[in-house]
């Protein structure tokens, strides 16, 4: 994994990397690879998250998403996970919902969850 971050043009296939990503042990690497998207492929840094999502801290992640103002980015990963009922992906999908002036999805969304 750290090799194809560092080596992005010669060593970098995406499928590969979301098989490889799954199994490492440090989660702490995951946390790499969501900047290494962020920087290198941003449009497919929802299928990454939702590859990762079984073994994330979804707080935290929300905390890094909201501070470094890529929620809106990440909008369909939230919208997956919303079902874990965790009061930071609720929150930060219900103030997307507000700032878009969607207040049917966000009637749904404080119903549901």
């Amino acid at each position: 994994v750290l090799t194809m971050i560092a080596h992005p043009t010669e060593a970098w296939r995406e499928s590969h990397f979301k098989d490889i990503i799954t199994k490492v042990a440090n989660i702490e690497l995951y946390y790499r690879a969501i900047n290494f998207y962020l920087d290198f492929k941003p449009m497919l840094l929802n299928d990454l998250l939702l590859v990762l999502s079984p073994r994330m801290d979804h707080t935290r992640s929300v905390n890094f998403f909201r501070k470094n103002g890529h929620l809106k980015l990440v909008k369909p990963y939230l919208r997956s996970v919303q079902s874990l009922n965790n009061k930071a992906i609720n929150e930060a999908l219900n103030s997307l919902l507000i700032e878009e002036d969607d207040f049917a999805g966000l009637r749904a969304s404080i119903d549901a969850f």
